[in-house]
């Protein structure tokens, strides 16, 4: 199944130029999805797949945190079938490594509580507008949009927090059957100090791929600068292959692009995001400036004031 819209010829190339026409200025992101969006079906599980998820599911039971724990409704909503079932892709079904993978994720929840953050204490981090969901692609996903030349902040161990704190905030958008989220990384007017650091990315990359498998569903890269590429060069070596293949290199103005810097691939974000689900910014209709305290009420009321207990 095409994960974009269905097109009948050669990708658009249509430039990435910010709207001029398009009303009024709304603050308030879109944070429901589209009525007509089309999720990503998973592959159906033959016998020893499901058997498989079975057993793991039966060990994780065998090792919860029993019901007078106070954290026990919260780790019960994470071990979910759905959650053995991504661990187990994302270890290419191998039981023993899906288990080991799991197992350090629910103890990194029980020391962490990623769920339980503060919003006030991560708000500061919001005030710049360096990271923030706005909009939902054609598969339901949701679009959390990072602009790595408004990141002031330095209080490192924050600046993390506030990755997981989104992470957990996107999930909790994500609309029934969709399971992963879309990233815009736009580069516009960032110089290499804004760069972020092989080691940010390497520590992003960690919590990505070991406690959140298979949430990424694809990610945009926009005015991609030559310092990005290399970078981009030095920590594609840590990187899943599958993951590097998500990570998608955005046409310019002009429908140009730089393939040499890398071989991943060239796209048009309006092959991948209705333009009422985009932002003038990168091409679409949706005319946004953000407000961080717009913002962060809306992302609360929808996502838990202070939190929201789930099922993963």
């Amino acid at each position: 199944m095409n994960i974009f819209r269905p097109k009948t010829s050669l990708p658009s190339n249509e430039p990435l130029r910010p709207a001029t026409h398009y009303g009024p200025v709304t603050h308030k992101p879109i944070l429901s999805p589209p009525g007509d969006y089309k999720p990503i079906p998973s592959a159906a599980l033959d016998e020893a797949q499901t058997k498989k998820v079975e057993d793991l599911r039966s060990y994780m039971d065998s090792i919860m945190l029993p019901p007078t724990e106070p954290y026990y409704l919260n780790e019960k909503g994470f071990i979910t079938e759905a959650t053995v079932k991504r661990y187990m892709r994302a270890r290419k079904w191998d039981y023993d490594a899906a288990k080991v993978m799991l197992e350090n994720t629910v103890k990194w929840r029980r020391d962490y509580k990623p769920d339980l953050l503060d919003p006030d204490y991560i708000k500061p981090e919001a005030e710049t507008a360096k990271m923030y969901f706005n909009g939902f692609d054609y598969s339901g996903r949701p679009v959390w949009i990072m602009r790595p030349r408004l990141q002031t902040s330095k209080d490192a161990e924050r600046q993390i927090k506030n990755i997981v704190f989104s992470l957990e905030r996107g999930i909790r958008l994500m609309p029934e059957l969709v399971e992963n989220i879309a990233i815009i990384v736009d580069f516009k007017d960032s110089s290499a100090s804004h760069n972020p650091s092989v080691g940010t990315c390497k520590k992003f990359l960690d919590i990505l791929g070991n406690h959140y498998p298979e949430r990424l569903g694809i990610a945009f890269v926009v005015k991609s600068p030559w310092f990005f590429f290399a970078t981009f060069k030095l920590i594609s070596p840590f990187m899943d292959p599958i993951t590097k293949q998500k990570i998608k290199f955005v046409y310019d103005e002009d429908g140009k692009s730089d393939s040499k810097s890398t071989s991943n691939d060239w796209v048009s974000l309006l092959d991948y995001v209705p333009k009422n689900q985009l932002e003038t910014d990168f091409g679409g209709d949706y005319h946004f400036a953000y407000d961080v305290e717009t913002y962060w009420n809306e992302l609360l009321d929808s996502t838990g004031r202070p939190h929201k207990l789930i099922e993963y």
